[in-house]
């Protein structure tokens, strides 16, 4: 069901006559069905936290804490996770369903309905609330069945009423979000964004944390919602569970999302041409132009070249077209740049700030080896996961298809994708490394800056070919993205790029072998430290080349240019 069928439903002759309380029931309904049809919310919202509890455990061991009362270590991880997987739903989720509504024309058309809009909105946060309890209850159990948690009867009560306070509160945050951010891209960016950064400093990524930052992070309210769960875990505490202070911070930060969404909210889509022109007019003009060629040169750019005075077009002029094309799109989406470029860069900050200078992983100086694997995740982000998104999204809006009624070989499409990758791959690389080596000491010698080049030239194309390996495997864009970051995010645990290896349980530790990603970490940081290139470190760079080739064959020989029969629109 779509966004548009919900806003004509209200209109059948029956609604009129309906409660209000029947149109938010309907409403609920709808928005539940709608998350669960999407795969994206699903996995992060369910799969991600409980993801983490799983691989910290693993690390951990689940170590029994109190052999007398049968008391492990997952007793205090498990409330942890199970809230951050809560606030996923009721501010994440509930944010982007909104911006989308919006985007869509969705909440406009309310208003020629039956359907009050605040009613719609009201629907939207008790199915937000509702699958945070999903969410909350599933890594709970799983923490019961599998990992010996144990239910503090007596602090129940407490746990239930911290539970609807914190909700509640990011479900007001989460509208506060689509008040303010004009996109659902930006929307995207800020949510996601700002709920995982807060999570480094909230006790949900236990980190040792400067005693500043861990002081800023009492000023938000996720650090509050996690440690009032958590005491009502923890059999060790007296009393009823109550956290009143916790609690009231949060009522604070929930009346803040509401009054700021009762002062930006706006029911209508921001114009896009109007955004644009907010810039002096010549300039607006002439991007403008570029826009409009750019979005026309995707289908018929020789019909521009045709049209204009001149020779035709090398089939290699397309191909770089297309790549400037692909890379102003990418760089315009805020989601692709902050988790591919920004995401790596604050991670290194966050790290190094954290641990000093003077910390060292695996031998070498932490700032140096971060900036190595960091920029490894933001390559594989960039080539793995908005690639083949990228491309999905063009086969189910039958871009690809209409190639093949146009001057654009179909080559030149991939190429300028492709391109685009690695050149926006390569400025992660240089934007992190540039930052290491002003900021924290990071060195990269004439023979590393070489070694470096053709290490991550390798591991780009292999990433890439990953990436369009996916989108030949998979259908949906929602499903390929859904699919890259259900693989890229449990592997960077295993692969030296969030977690030491060495911590690892032995099984753990071999699955992230047999995965090009554990290769990738160990081939860029031993290149770009100057240590000796070893047979070791041509042994991980053939892996990944192998990994590539065999990704690369795989969808040359399963790619699609046009949806499946009957998912194309």
């Amino acid at each position: 069901m779509s966004d548009t069928a919900t806003a004509v439903t209200p209109t059948r002759s029956d609604v009129p006559t309906a409660s209000t309380w029947h149109l938010l029931i309907g409403q609920f309904r709808y928005c539940t069905r709608s998350f669960w049809r999407t795969p994206v919310a699903a996995f992060f919202t369910l799969v991600f936290p409980l993801s983490f509890l799983v691989v910290i455990c693993a690390i951990a061991g689940n170590a029994t804490i109190d052999s007398r009362e049968g008391i492990r270590l997952a007793q205090f991880l498990t409330p942890v996770f199970a809230v951050f997987g809560a606030c996923m739903a009721s501010f994440v989720s509930l944010a982007l369903g909104v911006a989308y509504a919006r985007e869509a024309g969705v909440l406009k058309r309310l208003r020629s309905t039956p359907l009050p809009p605040l009613v719609h909105i009201a629907g939207r946060v008790a199915a937000a609330v509702w699958v945070s309890l999903i969410a909350f209850v599933l890594v709970t159990v799983a923490g019961v069945a599998f990992y010996g948690v144990q239910i503090v009867w007596r602090t129940l009560p407490a746990t239930v009423l911290t539970f609807v306070v914190g909700v509640c509160c990011f479900a007001a945050l989460g509208l506060a979000i689509v008040s303010l951010a004009p996109t659902p891209a930006a929307t995207q960016a800020l949510a996601n964004g700002g709920i995982i950064l807060l999570a480094f400093i909230s006790d949900v990524f236990v980190v040792a944390l400067p005693q500043w930052l861990d002081t800023v992070g009492w000023f938000f309210p996720l650090k509050h919602f996690v440690n009032a769960v958590a005491d009502t875990f923890n059999p060790y505490l007296g009393g009823s569970g109550f956290q009143w202070d916790h609690l009231a911070v949060l009522v604070a930060w929930g009346v803040v999302g509401v009054l700021v969404a009762l002062w930006r909210f706006s029911w209508e889509p921001r114009p896009e041409r109007a955004r644009r022109d907010r810039r002096p007019g010549r300039r607006a003009r002439a991007a403008a132009a570029r826009d409009d060629a750019a979005t026309a040169a995707l289908v018929t750019p020789a019909a521009l070249t045709a049209a204009s005075e001149g020779p035709p077009r090398s089939w290699w002029s397309l191909a770089w077209g297309q790549t400037l094309f692909t890379t102003r799109k990418l760089l315009r989406d805020p989601l692709s740049v902050f988790f591919a470029i920004a995401f790596p860069v604050i991670l290194l900050i966050f790290f190094s700030t954290s641990y000093g200078r003077d910390a060292r992983w695996g031998g070498i100086p932490l700032p140096q080896y971060l900036a190595a694997v960091f920029s490894v995740y933001g390559v594989a982000v960039m080539s793995y996961v908005n690639l083949s998104t990228m491309v999905a999204d063009d086969r189910s809006k039958l871009v690809l298809k209409r190639l093949r009624g146009t001057p654009l070989p179909p080559g030149a499409y991939l190429v300028g994708r492709i391109g685009a990758a690695v050149l926006l791959g390569a400025t992660t690389v240089v934007v992190v490394f540039g930052l290491g080596v002003v900021a924290f000491g990071v060195r990269v010698g004439l023979l590393a800056l070489v070694m470096s080049a053709v290490a991550f030239a390798i591991i780009i194309g292999c990433a890439t070919a990953l990436g369009l390996l996916l989108a030949s495997l998979l259908e949906s864009p929602q499903s390929v993205t859904a699919a890259a970051l259900a693989t890229l995010l449990p592997l960077s645990m295993i692969s030296d790029i969030f977690i030491n290896s060495t911590d690892l349980p032995a099984t753990m530790s071999a699955i992230g072998w047999a995965f090009p990603l554990r290769h990738m970490s160990a081939v860029a940081v031993v290149a770009s430290s100057g240590q000796d290139l070893g047979a070791a470190w041509w042994g991980h760079l053939a892996v990944i080349a192998v990994w590539g080739v065999a990704a690369g064959l795989l969808a040359w020989r399963l790619f699609r240019w046009e949806p499946r029969a009957g998912t194309g629109r």
